[in-house]
């Protein structure tokens, strides 16, 4: 969102340059996969070193030490003694430490260090490669410096405070020679060998698992503006591959700027995004990419970390799993019949994978496209405008309650998903198909419901990805408004027969009060009509008023509220859209953003909004 833009972009150069990806990259082609695999891919672990110390020299017996080795850059480099205090310059060479079993010799990383971890109580050198601040390094007395590519400009520098070894794979193909090197240096060459083997075969199982399925199209989101994406050549170009699908963009080479034009002509039938492009599923869906199959079919997903994708270590494999179940949930599917709870507490019986789903609650629609089984939905309500896409499926009639049954019943269905203002024709649903009831009351209602949403259509992975993604908004915007006074905040619903607004046991209210705010009315329960008397006693600070409420933020100027401070401030503001905030889908922690950083803490975030000028010119504002 453009709000965050530039603190998103800040945090996406840390993590892309932290990759090392982008850098004069070489690449080898991955060899095609066998065709053995194994029964499971478990996730993968390091390897407990089993080498403490040099071997003991006797008159026979060569010591391994002093050992001479050549480097990714081709220099030469002698270790006088096994390395036990080491600083990563890298933080793949962190990662690959780690299943090497070697973790606990390392003393100092970079700023970008994430993984693993335990990598938070290790001293942080500075900045990346060449950023990094020399005198912390030297005062951390290492016995060896690993860097990769980005460090050659203080190469001179590191080598005066300990041997220098540069660590610097450039494809899927390097990262074995990379752990072989590592072991090498580390006398571990034993653990190296089994970490190299356990990487291949997890590589195989995987890719051997998408075999026979169309290689779908796929466009990855670098950043949003240039739009930029991973061209051929690149480690997430590979795992695209290998996971199954076609980068559309393979054609090119390194991190090219690419237009929306461009991407539409190449229409992907999937769009994958990361939580720092400073794009997002909204975004897409409100856009020009809108127009792509990708977007039409709801297969538009945000991948929790990308350092998964461009860190060349083993921790590949994560990303690797993660863009293989995005791809091909078919081949990873759940077993069915499957048994569930919704709700209600009701046990229903899916007997086989849904095809044809029948949405009751424009929030269900959202999170079915959010998590990657839009495709699957043949009717909707006559109220559901999002996605765009939402255009072209049959209206069943009303909401809840108030559907067409004919209509249901002639669409075929195979599940049939509500809320519970659809309870009053349950029975009537249940004659149909199988009838499921979501009915959150809390963000973590909503959590819950996405993910029974993705183990019913057999999309956990997108559902995975989306309440990852959720989970992080709001805990970026909880963090940014922690300690702050609370605004006292009036939300204006409707202006008809009263001030209608939103008590306790609402989305709005954990909205306000997630956002850094105190709703005033919090003390009744649901949704109610508030006369003038009462809001004047209660004096908002910030009055935040619906599209549709009827009244507009200047004509409280000159009303009953004009001396509440939030009018006498020029607080008054009209939010963008309300189901933002009353739909409990995947979207409403953009209602959350928007409350936080446009309304309630504008100075958190650095963002200066117009205030509301009461005069006889003013205008409305917000």
């Amino acid at each position: 969102m453009k709000r965050t833009a530039l603190l998103l972009i800040v945090l996406f150069l840390g993590a892309v340059v932290a990759s090392g990806c982008i850098s004069g990259e070489t690449t080898t082609k991955t060899p095609s996969p066998t065709t053995s695999v194994p029964e499971t891919t478990s996730s993968f672990t390091p390897t407990e070193t089993t080498t403490t110390s040099s071997p003991t020299a006797t008159e026979t017996e060569k010591p391994y030490y002093p050992l001479t080795i050549t480097d990714f850059s081709n220099r030469t480099v002698t270790i006088e003694k096994e390395p036990r205090r080491v600083v990563t310059l890298a933080p793949s060479i962190t990662e690959d430490l780690y299943y090497l079993g070697l973790f606990d010799r390392v003393v100092g990383v970079t700023q970008f260090d994430d993984f693993p971890p335990e990598v938070s109580n290790v001293t942080r050198v500075g900045g990346y490669g060449k950023y990094a601040n020399l005198e912390i390094i030297a005062s951390l007395n290492p016995d060896i410096i690993l860097v990769d590519s980005y460090s050659m400009a203080i190469l001179d520098e590191l080598e005066k405070i300990a041997p220098v070894v540069v660590v610097d794979p450039h494809s899927m193909d390097d990262i074995p020679l990379a752990l072989e090197l590592l072991g090498k240096v580390f006398n571990a060459e034993n653990n190296a060998r089994k970490v190299i083997s356990e990487f291949k075969s997890n590589i195989e199982a995987i890719n051997s698992t998408v075999k026979g399925y169309p290689k779908l199209s796929v466009f990855y989101v670098v950043w949003n503006n240039p739009l930029m994406t991973a061209g051929g050549g690149t480690f997430i170009s590979d795992v695209i591959e290998l996971a199954g699908g076609r980068n559309v963009f393979n054609d090119t080479t390194g991190w090219p700027t690419v237009s929306q034009e461009q991407v539409i002509e190449r229409n992907p039938e999937v769009i994958i995004l990361t939580p720092h492009c400073g794009m997002t599923v909204q975004d897409v869906y409100n856009g020009p990419l809108a127009n792509t199959k990708a977007a039409r079919d709801g297969k538009v997903y945000v991948i929790e970390n990308e350092n998964d994708l461009i860190h060349p270590s083993p921790r590949v494999l994560e990303g690797l799993k993660t863009i293989a179940g995005l791809l091909h949930p078919e081949a990873f599917k759940v077993s069915y019949p499957l048994t569930v709870t919704d709700f209600e507490g009701r046990t229903v019986t899916i007997d086989k994978e849904p095809q044809r789903i029948v949405s009751l609650a424009p929030s269900i629609t959202e999170t079915l496209f959010y998590i990657g089984a839009g495709g699957k939905v043949v009717g909707v309500t006559d109220y559901d405008d999002f996605p765009p896409a939402v255009k072209n499926i049959t209206r069943v009639g009303g909401y809840g309650k108030y559907a067409n049954l004919e209509i249901i019943a002639s669409l075929n269905p195979d599940l049939i998903v509500a809320d519970d203002f659809s309870m009053g024709i349950l029975d009537s649903l249940e004659k149909i198909a199988p009838v499921i009831i979501l009915s959150p009351k809390s963000i973590d209602d909503v959590y819950r419901k996405v993910e029974l949403l993705g183990k019913v259509t057999n999309r956990e992975e997108g559902a995975r990805a989306v309440v990852a993604d959720m989970k992080a908004r709001v805990s970026y915007v909880t963090s940014m408004v922690a300690g702050k006074q609370k605004v006292r905040t009036f939300f204006l619903l409707s202006y008809y027969n009263g001030y209608w607004t939103a008590g306790n046991g609402t989305f709005i209210n954990d909205l306000i009060s997630l956002a850094g705010g105190e709703n005033i009315f919090a003390d009744i329960s649901g949704w109610g009509a508030a006369n003038a008397e009462q809001i004047i006693k209660r004096n908002p600070e910030v009055i935040i008023i619906s599209p549709n409420a009827g009244i507009k933020p200047e004509d409280l100027c000159s009303g009953p509220l004009s001396n509440v401070d939030a009018v006498k401030n020029g607080r008054v503001y009209i939010i963008s859209d309300e189901n933002l905030v009353v739909r409990p889908g995947p979207r409403i922690v953009h209602g959350l953003e928007e409350i936080a950083e446009y309304l309630l803490h504008p100075e958190a975030f650095n963002y200066q909004p117009q205030p509301l000028v009461c005069n006889a010119t003013s205008s409305a504002s917000g």
